[in-house]
């Protein structure tokens, strides 16, 4: 529809919304080109303020600006009664349904999808114009319902604004038509070309000739659309001949023998044919048709190899009309594929022709390439061999190593059978085998390797290695000559050749390296070049491992005693005080001097001196623990480090210990026996330093005092050497009391909570001094365990009770139960449960109620091996409990698991009970999990009433403490037990 855009009313004003400048510009320079006056914004916002201003005659508005959109924009436009007769034309980019349901709604008159002609826009400008004061008389406004997008909507607006802009969507969809359809036709004749172009391509990759190329080209090419007929001319030594034709004029198919050459040629000839060329009027087509009218147009397609012409393509048209660009842009393609299929097919003609010739030649060259080959891939196995032991040479730190790895790498890279290394003894003439590859099943069991050289056997080659040391060689096991018997063993796995290389190292041979293949003739002199070389640097390998391995060892040990030297004693002391650290252990570094060495080595010599260290190290090695770190630092200066408990006197027994091994026995030295003394300093971790050279200085200053003083030994704090003494003293008595009896057993009762009478006894040691009177147990109980004299008081307390217990029972006093307490000294003891066998028969199978307790903590050292233990002593009648428990680490699935009938809860938890709420907890916990795992509970250290109904409200079973009474000597029990006393509940 189009309308006379001149008519337009005269001083028209648009207002125009577009926030595109470039938009806005380009259509505000059209509309004043054609008169009309233009108000231009930049989005819906300013454009509703400038109509407000100055009411526009009409108003342009894109849709999608900021501030407020075009559909916002046409909406408040027609709201207000002032304007809302302003025609609105939306400019678009989009096209959905939604869209031209929301122009509807906001009550626009017109839109136009961009892009737009500027015609079709002027036109709608003039149309809305001229129906403005039909639009103005319009006094009804219509009501529309339609369906739009599966939707129904209902639209309400002046009944020309809805045939304006139905008339607008009307236009733009048969202006949409016109263009896809158009646009179909065109992709139509595209596809058609593209899948004729897919067929010639197709069909020249199938062809391998010159002739084949040319026709396939035409038998498809004259199958595109709009082609009725070619012809391809083919150019050498600038002479064209027709290649090949289809339904092409007579006059075209002769070639250049009728008339000359045309047009298209003579460009060809001229170089001047780079391009597809439409060639309008063929002189030779107008002069072989005769004016019939039939078409006498061509395209030329230029055929080109490099920058050269070889051929020219003619293709003809149906009609008289020339060829359109993009055909001729596609007739290029088809020319270029064309060229490449001609280029390959005279290039395979000639490779035809080239293979026909050399098949003989290289006929001959196969067997001696294939000989080449071989040899190359032998010699590069053995290369590889080469190149990667000596990687493994710069790599491996020790020879056993360089042995595995050599073996490995022979039969992985080398492709060998077998491999394996082995050294040879030359006093007893045995080869030990060493490392092996490749498998072997049983190959080296089966050789003689003893004695090999006088009964070589199946050795034969190995015994020959030895004997010249060079190497030898078998290429074939299976053939006799020099050996009678062939080699079974080899021959039963397949091993048909064999080679033996010697290492050597000096004028030494040290070893041998076996190699085994299952080919005969192997090894050539070439191979046999390159395995004599590896077998040179393996022996390189082990002369520099094993000084290395020298060297190393002189760097950390002394080279007359072969002992750690200064720099791996401090390294080890260091490492043992990091160990240290968090526990409460002493580490405790000793410098040893030898008196009188100097005189030894200027009377003797130095060879003299060195025997004596030397003999004087070993002797040193067997009076310590092989825990202790024993070094030698200078030429008379030793040094020891121990570990030993706090406050122990272990430090000094060891001390007494070297010092007399070393002056007890004379050393033999070159004929003479010698005696021979030394002085000992003494430093201890933490106290006198925390690490190895601090300790070893305060070391050496005890050793001078030692020696200002004249003393045997001292220690470097003179508290610690108190202290010591002091402990040797006690030490000293207690071994005296053992020997005169003065250790005493009293007993402290155990009182049942429910009756109040006596349920049991715990037998506890005492120490009855002459001197100071009767000591308590945790003044001496210590340094018992520390020297291991409580086994011998362990046993005698326990005879103790149980005589104690046979007296009682003879005086008919019907005694309880007696609670042995068992140190952890004992417990760990291999004959623990043996020694309490022994004094049970001493009992002569009289009954005699016995008890065991023992501290939580110890039954949770190696726990499985206590536990048989303590089966075996329940087994003999003997209840097991578990002393203090709540101070140790136990574990609840192992604590189910031990045969124990008693739990005793630490004092430590009863004493704050009434007074503390998370004592009181913890207690009504223990005595909970102890009666769930069927235990009785007995609480320590009650000494209230209080503390005792308390416990009584937890269903503790029994407790024990100054409440009843302390530990009573065994006539007191006797008084308790003849009164039959109880504990009295106060009122």
């Amino acid at each position: 529809m189009t309308h006379d855009i001149e008519s337009k009313p005269s001083n028209v004003e648009i207002l125009l919304a577009e926030d595109s400048p470039t938009q806005a510009e380009k259509l505000r320079y059209l509309l004043e080109e054609h008169e009309y006056s233009v108000i231009s914004v930049s989005n819906g916002k300013e454009a509703l303020a400038a109509a407000r201003r100055r009411k526009p005659a009409l108003l342009i508005s894109d849709v999608m600006m900021p501030e407020m959109d075009g559909f916002v924009l046409c909406r408040e436009i027609k709201r207000d009664e002032q304007l809302k007769d302003v025609p609105v034309l939306l400019l678009t980019s989009l096209s959905d349904i939604g869209d031209i349901m929301k122009g509807l709604e906001c009550g626009a008159d017109n839109f136009i999808r961009k892009p737009y002609e500027n015609q079709y826009l002027l036109s709608r400008i003039g149309y809305l114009l001229m129906n403005c004061s039909l639009r103005k008389n319009q006094k009804m406004q219509l009501g529309m319902e339609i369906y739009l997008g599966g939707q129904k909507h209902f639209i309400t607006a002046e009944r020309q604004q809805i045939v304006d802009l139905l008339i607008s969507v009307y236009e733009d969809s048969i202006r949409l038509n016109h263009e896809l359809h158009a646009r179909q036709l065109e992709l139509t004749h595209s596809n058609l070309l593209l899948n004729g172009l897919y067929r010639i391509a197709e069909g020249l990759n199938q062809a391998i000739s010159e002739h084949e190329v040319c026709e396939k080209t035409l038998e498809f090419a004259t199958e595109l659309p709009g082609l009725r007929a070619g012809w391809l001319y083919l150019l050498e030594n600038n002479t064209f001949r027709i290649a090949a034709a289809r339904n092409a004029p007579a006059s075209a198919s002769a070639g250049n023998m009728m008339d000359g050459l045309c047009e298209c040629q003579r460009l060809c000839l001229a170089g001047d044919l780079a391009q597809v060329t439409n060639t309008a009027k063929c002189e030779r087509l107008i002069r072989a048709e005769g004016g019939t009218g039939r078409p006498c147009c061509h395209a030329s397609v230029p055929l080109r190899m490099g920058n050269r012409n070889v051929g020219i393509l003619n293709l003809m048209g149906n009609g008289q009309d020339l060829f359109k660009d993009n055909e001729l842009e596609l007739f290029y393609g088809i020319g270029h594929q064309v060229s490449i299929a001609l280029e390959r097919a005279r290039l395979h003609e000639k490779m035809e022709e080239l293979v026909k010739q050399r098949t003989a030649a290289l006929t001959a060259e196969i067997s001696l390439r294939k000989e080449y080959e071989a040899r190359i891939i032998r010699l590069n196995r053995i290369h590889s061999v080469l190149s990667g032991i000596n990687t493994t040479i710069v790599r491996v730190r020790g020879i056993q190593e360089l042995f595995d790895d050599s073996c490995r790498i022979a039969v992985n890279h080398g492709k060998f059978a077998f491999a394996w290394i082995g050294l040879f003894d030359a006093q007893t003439q045995c080869v030990t085998p060493m490392a092996k590859a490749g498998g072997g099943d049983g190959y080296l069991s089966r050789l003689n390797l003893s004695s090999v050289i006088k009964s070589p056997g199946n050795s034969w080659l190995i015994a020959e290695a030895i004997t010249e040391a060079k190497p030898a060689i078998c290429n074939n096991l299976a053939a006799r000559g020099r050996m009678q018997i062939p080699d079974a063993a080899a021959l039963e796995r397949g091993y048909c050749s064999m080679v033996v290389l010697p290492l050597i190292l000096g004028t030494k041979l040290v070893g041998i390296f076996a190699l085994y293949a299952r080919e005969t003739e192997f090894f050539d002199e070439e191979e046999m070049a390159l395995l004599i070389e590896m077998a040179g640097d393996i022996s390189f390998a082990m002369d520099h491992l094993e000084k290395e391995e020298r060297i190393n060892h002189l760097a950390f040990f002394n080279a007359v005693t072969d002992l750690p030297n200064r720099a791996l004693f401090f390294d080890r002391v260091d490492q043992r005080i990091s160990t240290r650290r968090d526990s409460h252990k002493i580490l405790s570094v000793i410098i040893l001097d030898l008196e009188r060495f100097s005189s030894i080595n200027e009377s003797l010599g130095h060879q003299a001196g060195d025997s004596l260290l030397r003999q004087l190290a070993q002797r040193l090695r067997h009076l310590l623990r092989e825990t202790d770190i024993l070094a030698h630092l200078s030429a008379d200066h030793f040094a020891i480090a121990i570990g030993h408990e706090q406050e122990s006197t272990a430090i000094a027994h060891v001390l007494d210990k070297v010092l007399l091994g070393i002056q007890s026995q004379p050393f033999l030295i070159a004929g003479q026996a010698l005696h021979v003394s030394a002085r000992a300093g003494t430093s201890s971790y933490p106290d006198d330093g925390r690490d190895a050279d601090t300790l070893l200085r305060r070391a050496e200053t005890a050793l001078k005092k030692a020696k200002l003083s004249c003393d045997k030994h001292q220690f470097y704090a003179p508290e610690f050497n108190a202290r010591i003494t002091e402990k040797l003293k006690l030490e000293t008595k207690l071994r005296q009391a053992l020997e005169l009896k003065q250790f005493v057993l009293h007993y402290q009762p155990k009182i049942n909570l429910k009756s109040g009478q006596i349920s049991g006894l715990e037998a506890l040691m005492r120490w009855k001094d002459p001197e100071k009177g009767l000591i308590p147990p945790l003044s001496f109980i210590p340094l018992l365990e520390e020297t291991r004299m409580i086994l011998e008081a362990g046993r005698w307390a326990l005879s103790k009770a149980m005589s104690d217990y046979r007296k009682w029972q003879a005086l008919g006093l019907n005694p309880p139960k007696i609670a042995v307490n068992v140190s952890p000294v004992q417990l760990r003891q291999k004959d623990f449960v043996s020694m309490v066998a022994s004094v049970l028969n001493v009992a002569e199978n009289v009954p005699i109620g016995l008890e065991f307790e023992i501290t939580e903590s110890v039954i949770m050292q190696d726990i499985e091996a206590n536990i048989q233990k303590l089966r075996v002593i329940r087994d003999m009648n003997i209840e097991i409990a578990i002393d203090d428990f709540g101070t140790g680490y136990s574990s609840l699935s192992y604590i189910a698991k031990l045969p124990v009938t008693v739990l005793k809860i630490d004092r430590a938890f009863i004493i704050n009970m009434t007074t503390n709420p998370d004592d009181l907890n913890i207690v009504s916990a223990m005595i909970s999990l102890a009666h769930s795992l069927h235990l009785r509970v007995i609480a320590e250290g009650v000494e209230t009433h209080e503390q005792a109904n308390l416990l009584r409200s937890l269903t503790c079973d029994e407790i024990q403490g100054y409440l009843f009474s302390p530990a009573v000597a065994p006539h007191e029990v006797e008084e308790i037990l003849r009164q039959k006393r109880t504990l009295q509940t106060p009122i």
